[in-house]
């Protein structure tokens, strides 16, 4: 790993903060060089002509070479001030995040992956294209365009950063020659599609080496970060990096180009386990200093946030639990990223942290003290739930221990598995909805579901739920077939070859991740609402059947009208029925019956790729989005508010505090919701404050994940300090909230959004 001798990296010492302003728009006109490529019209008419040339010419192989042209054609650029390049002027020739009627159509290659998704969705998958809209449309669910979940994947950063793509592109090679004559026409394709994109990225990185040479003689006092940007481009990606710097230009070489490939990397690995070995050797040589280390970690995650303006929900790094062995992750980069993580005051990167019985009280204190203090971005993974909960869905021991939480809260093993996390994310109260309107989508006057009957006529709360999981089941059973017709065209709509590169199972298989190539191939049913769908279910049997307080009747006429007129009735609905969050035995066994039943049904079925589907609780956005496509409810929710958050309770309904709320959430068996689940904790600054504070914040983490608890995220801050934020926003630039699974600056909510956040309770400990 030993580092060029022209390169030094004195300039690192402490100059991020006077450049920030300038990064923060460097991707608003970046600096291309028109002598380093064609033009975008010159650069479109080539992919066309190379397209219109080889039509008949499989689809991996169209997207590969598309690819290569973009990369060794289009213009680059590099800032000076950067310790970092990615400038490609790609024009969104291969991927565009548009919706499809806001997209370009008039050219043959305009943003090819959507453009061979629309195909789809017009054609061979097009009644399910109907379907999933018409869920959709009535805050069912949220699924993506066309079913298929392209944005939550972790590429094989183990696999790259100790081969590089050389040393994958032998792989290929080596396990292309062993099948010898048996290889399929699709893995022959799939081979030559993997060495014409590891080639590019190659050439690519090389383009930038030269350019940065060239440009030290007119850029003379930034000739400390040219020589780096050249001596790491020469070495990476085609190699395995020397040092610290390299190994972050390569990740963040493939975090740009995968993405370009039209996937989203929503994981960028353990950071202190991937990198900890770079950063080490690098000190203990005396090439870099902490201090120039923890600038570089800067210069690298900044570019993250500068890329979406703060507007994207954040890459995730994770930090802390276990190696293979079963060994602790706790080193000095793990402490140095989170002081890095504290500078930069952004909420991109979020950081996942990895708990387990054994980990240093260190982490703890230092991460809850952070928390405190706003900088919140972070979730907390009980690693004794997380890897159990994936042993039991068959995966081995030594890939279980190095799961990374894709996107928010999801566990999946890196290098291994593409879980397709959020395939699917569920309205578990929509079922009751349909259930009590025998199948009609109140609001909308749609028959969705199945005609289960007037439930006028029911005797007793049985009869309810068996209507509510035929409706259920109807939805479930219709949704995943939606999604295996949707995976059989994976294929012609994204494949992937550079990201498949980095998965080993890829390689030996010859396939590419849209074909099963990894080792694991899951889907991921994402349970939202738990807490309205139980809480309502409660509802009808206590005050319907229970006590006879109401006549089904009435309670209908109540909810269809929005409780207009019958506010007492939702007000003892709302507060005398127990509620979920409050360790109440009824209310949980309600939940716990919920969640067993859509968890195990989920764990009924497979997906399209041959591997399992995977159930989740939480909401995200959707709680928000969907409650607003969802009619009143008999727990009392009035028609189109928010759902509740995530596995919490719902708003304003945990009202006997947060050791209640977690007593309610251990009830939930963790290791039946193997995708991930999440409770939201908001603390007032009082209950945390001081030695003691921080003491019975860790003990709260610690107690929690001894009784079997899944995941945390915390809110830490008075409910005046918001309302200050709302009238003068000016006061509050830098004001962090943890919305749902990421963080986001208070002030760029809207009113709207503000006020839902707003009305969450405040815990105290």
């Amino acid at each position: 790993m030993a580092i060029e001798n022209a390169v030094k990296f004195d300039k690192a010492q402490a100059n991020f903060e006077s450049v920030r302003e300038h990064l923060f728009m460097q991707f608003k006109n970046p600096p291309f060089d028109p002598n380093t490529g064609l033009s975008l019209p010159e650069l479109e008419r080539e992919v066309e002509e190379y397209l219109r040339a080889h039509s008949k010419q499989q689809k991996i192989l169209q997207k590969a070479n598309v690819f290569r042209i973009v990369l060794t054609r289009g213009q680059i650029g590099i800032d000076p001030v950067d310790w970092f390049v990615d400038k490609l002027n790609d024009g969104c020739l291969l991927y565009d995040m548009a919706p499809a009627v806001q997209r370009n159509s008039g050219g043959l290659v305009r943003k090819l992956s959507m453009l061979w998704l629309d195909e789809a969705m017009t054609g061979p998958i097009a009644q399910t294209t109907t379907w999933i809209n018409r869920a959709v449309d009535i805050g069912y669910a949220s699924i993506p365009e066309g079913g298929l979940d392209r944005g939550h994947i972790s590429p094989g950063w183990t696999n790259l950063l100790s081969n590089g793509l050389v040393g994958l592109m032998k792989t290929a090679r080596a396990s292309k020659m062993a099948l010898d004559k048996d290889a399929t026409m699709e893995q022959l394709a799939f081979y030559e599609a993997v060495d014409v994109v590891g080639q590019a990225v190659i050439d690519y990185a090389q383009r930038f080496a030269d350019l940065a040479r060239r440009m030290i003689f007119s850029n003379p006092e930034h000739e400390e970060q040219l020589q780096a940007i050249a001596s790491a481009c020469s070495n990476v990606p085609a190699h395995r990096p020397r040092n610290f710097h390299e190994a972050l230009q390569f990740m963040w070489f493939m975090n740009e180009l995968i993405e370009l490939e039209g996937e989203f990397v929503r994981s960028m690995g353990g950071f202190d386990r991937l990198l900890y070995p770079f950063y080490k050797a690098d000190i203990e040589s005396g090439r870099l200093t902490r201090t120039q280390a923890k600038e570089l970690i800067k210069f690298f995650w900044f570019k993250f946030f500068a890329r979406t303006e703060g507007a994207s929900n954040g890459k995730n790094f994770c930090f802390g639990g276990q190696y293979s062995d079963g060994s602790i992750i706790d080193n000095d980069l793990t402490y140095l990223g989170l002081e890095a993580y504290e500078e930069l005051n952004t909420p991109d990167p979020k950081l996942s942290v990895r708990f387990l019985p054994v980990t240093p009280d260190k982490l703890y204190y230092r991460v809850t003290d952070l928390i405190r203090k706003g900088h919140n971005a972070f979730v907390l993974l009980n690693d004794t739930t997380s890897v159990a909960a994936q042993l039991k869905r068959g995966k081995t021991l030594e890939d279980a221990r190095m799961y990374v939480p894709i996107g928010c809260y999801e566990p999946t093993t890196e290098g291994k598995e593409i879980a397709c996390n959020m395939n699917n994310t569920v309205n578990l109260a929509k079922g009751v909805e349909l259930a009590l309107n025998d199948g009609v989508d109140p609001l909308t006057g749609v028959q969705f579901g199945p005609k289960t009957g007037d439930v006028r006529t029911a005797t007793d709360f049985e009869q309810i739920w068996n209507a509510y999981v035929r409706q259920m089941d109807y939805f479930l059973e219709t949704a995943r077939s939606s999604i295996e017709a949707a995976e059989r065209h994976w294929p012609q709509i994204n494949p992937s070859p550079l990201l498949s590169a980095t998965f080993e199972h890829c390689l030996q298989r010859g396939k590419d991740i849209s074909r099963g190539g990894p080792l694991y191939n899951a889907v991921g049913f994402v349970g939202a609402g738990l807490a309205n769908a139980a809480d309502s279910l409660l509802a009808i049997k206590k005050s319907v059947f229970d006590e006879k307080r109401y006549a089904m009747t009435e309670l209908l006429e109540a909810l269809a009208c929005d409780f207009e007129g019958h506010e007492k009735m939702r007000q003892y609905l709302l507060n005398r029925i127990p509620k979920w969050g409050n360790n109440d035995s009824e209310a949980d066994t309600m939940t716990k019956r919920v969640a067993d039943y859509y968890c195990t049904k989920i764990h009924t079925m497979t997906n399209g790729r041959g591997g399992p589907c995977q159930a989740a609780l939480f909401s995200l956005t959707f709680a928000l989005h969907g409650g607003e496509h969802t009619g009143a409810l008999p727990d009392g929710r009035k028609a189109r508010m928010s759902l509740s958050p995530n596995m919490g309770a719902s708003y304003g309904c945990d009202s006997h505090g947060v050791t209640a709320l977690l007593g309610s959430a251990e009830k939930i068996d963790a290791l039946n919701v193997p995708n991930g689940a999440v409770i939201d904790i908001t603390l007032h600054p009082t209950a945390v404050a001081g030695d003691d504070g921080l003491d019975a914040f860790v003990t709260l983490i610690k107690t929690h994940f001894r009784q079997n608890g899944s995941s945390l995220q915390f809110n830490v801050y008075d409910i005046e300090t918001l309302k200050d934020a709302q009238q003068h926003p000016e006061k509050y630039r830098t004001l962090q909230i943890r919305l749902t699974g990421w963080s986001v600056y208070f002030n760029t909510l809207s009113r709207k959004e503000q006020n839902a956040f707003m009305s969450r309770i405040i815990h105290g400990i």
